[in-house]
């Protein structure tokens, strides 16, 4: 019994001896001699021939790599320490095999010595700007590459402000980059303002503009246009201007432009609308403590929250009974002001005088005194 089991262990070992002699692995790999630029990326790739699973260790220079146990090598980022011999040893657990080597150079290595700013800072939108770069290494002539501007050899030159990208290259093909700023002069914080701020009404059409006195330390000159390209005043702060009862109605951009301290040009602007003034008047209200539509209310026609009377020199409000007799009257009325005082309910007649830079505005109409019983 023991013979013949050692008989058939025998002629199993043989089976599988057999088996694995026509089944021997073979490993290779690729690229075998490869040349690239710095920081290039590249990766050795290993082809097996035989039935697997498999497992793989990578060698450089014949020193075991660690970690390295897959059937691709990747190098990233090539640098000069990267480049050696590298061959990979294969195995099926039974039979193992090594690679072919790969070899890995690297051109010679470019260098960006200096890149910088040779010309004084220019203006804000001058577009002045210079830059030099000075390369060395690689396999000259080198092409460069500014991003923007007119460049020669390592000059570029009519750069505007803002960041680009340095590119060289070599007659090897490899190319370095690098990111550069163009700067400019810093511009004086300088701002006016305009009262009134928004709306100018052609009743009162008469604006002021200016700006702190502790600006004038920067400027050398400045300039107001304000919406009339006919009428500029110069170097004058604050600065008054009435516009004609001609003016065009709508938007008008005032500006002030001024010269700097570096002689740089600036122009900063505000919009302001120019209308005339039209009144929204009540024909009723209703004195009886209820807090809503309690007084002689007098608004803009536009919407605008100011009072009407502020759009105005002056006014003069009259209200006269049914017989003609005043019963109210005041000097430059204001919006609510009259609250209808003890008189009794029914209908009353106003006139209502506004009066304007160039022309008075004159108002007249019924209003009913209707009070709650």
């Amino acid at each position: 019994m023991n013979f013949r089991w050692m008989k058939q262990l025998l002629i199993l070992v043989f089976l599988i001896i057999g088996y694995h002699s026509f089944t021997q692995i073979t490993c290779t790999i690729s690229p075998a001699d490869t040349t690239v630029c710095f920081r290039d990326s590249v990766a050795f790739i290993t082809n097996v021939e035989g039935q697997g699973p498999f497992t793989y260790q990578w060698l450089k220079n014949d020193v075991i790599i660690s970690n390295a146990t897959d059937s691709i090598l990747p190098i990233p980022v090539v640098d000069a320490s990267d480049t050696a011999i590298y061959l990979c040893i294969v195995s099926d657990g039974i039979f193992t095999d090594t690679s072919n080597t790969g070899r890995l150079r690297m051109h010679p290595k470019m260098k960006i010595d200096t890149l910088y700013r040779y010309n004084a800072l220019g203006c804000p939108e001058s577009c002045k700007g210079q830059f030099k770069a000075l390369v060395s290494g690689g396999a000259p002539p080198y092409n460069y590459e500014w991003g923007a501007g007119f460049s020669q050899d390592t000059i570029v030159f009519g750069l505007c402000q803002g960041t680009y990208t340095f590119t060289v290259s070599d007659t090897n093909n490899c190319s370095l980059d690098s990111s550069y700023y163009v700067d400019v002069l810093r511009l004086p914080k300088i701002d006016f303002e305009i009262d009134p701020p928004d709306t100018v009404y052609l009743s009162k059409p008469t604006i002021n503009v200016f700006f702190p006195d502790s600006s004038e330390y920067h400027l050398t000159n400045w300039e107001w246009n304000l919406g009339d390209t006919t009428k500029l005043i110069p170097n004058v702060n604050p600065a008054t201007y009435t516009y004609p009862d001609t003016t065009r109605l709508g938007t008008r951009t005032i500006k002030l432009t001024f010269t700097d301290l570096n002689g740089c040009d600036t122009t900063i602007t505000h919009d302001i609308r120019i209308k005339k003034a039209k009144l929204k008047i009540p024909n009723v209200f209703t004195p009886d403590n209820n807090d809503i539509n309690e007084t002689f209310v007098i608004k803009l026609d536009d919407g605008s929250e100011l009072d009407f009377s502020e759009v105005y020199l002056s006014t003069e409000l009259q209200i006269l009974d049914r017989w003609g007799r005043k019963v109210y009257s005041k000097s430059d009325y204001k919006s609510g002001e009259w609250d209808g005082a003890k008189l009794s309910d029914g209908a009353y007649f106003y006139i209502l005088v506004c009066h304007g830079y160039y022309e008075d505005d004159v108002y007249k109409g019924s209003v009913t005194i209707l009070r709650s019983h």
